[in-house]
């Protein structure tokens, strides 16, 4: 899994421009299912709609333009890669917000590189895995880090 500080203004611009995100999603079609695929690119519109709430209605007409061009232009998409990668260190909150959707995508689009056994993928809420009804069951809020056996040298 990618870590969410990680993902770059590029990858986000390309979830949240229907034609790359399709693109992203073809490559992975036969792995998905229609309602992963659906989810996706829910997700990936609540993403374009993320970047446009952050400007007046004239710059968002003038924004969805730039958005459309650069379906197709790459000069275009680097321009916009540019400002976006300008307004995410600008305003961290709303970097976090995109970063998360992002991350969902990603997630989503990433399912067929999932390698192991009892894995479990959840797309918010909260998941609950029981194996064996007779043992013990452990419910953990957040992003938990399990060591088992040594404990790892503290930075």
């Amino acid at each position: 899994m990618i870590d969410p500080l990680s993902i770059p203004a590029g990858t986000i611009l390309a979830y949240a421009l229907p034609k790359l995100l399709d693109a992203s999603l073809e490559k992975v079609g036969e792995l998905l299912t229609e309602e992963a695929i659906n989810q996706a690119r829910q997700k990936g519109q609540a993403l374009r709609q993320a970047i446009l709430r952050r400007l007046n209605p004239e710059k968002q007409r003038q924004l969805e333009q730039a958005m459309a061009a650069a379906e197709t232009s790459p000069d275009q998409r680097q321009k916009l890669e540019g400002w976006l990668e300008r307004m995410m260190q600008q305003h961290p909150d709303f970097a976090e917000e995109l970063r998360k959707l992002a991350q969902e995508i990603h997630q989503i689009i990433n399912i067929d590189k999932v390698q192991g056994r009892n894995v479990q993928q959840v797309f918010g809420g909260q998941g609950l895995q029981v194996n064996d009804p007779n043992q013990p069951v452990f419910q953990i809020q957040g992003n938990p880090i399990f060591n088992l056996g040594n404990q790892p040298p503290t930075p």
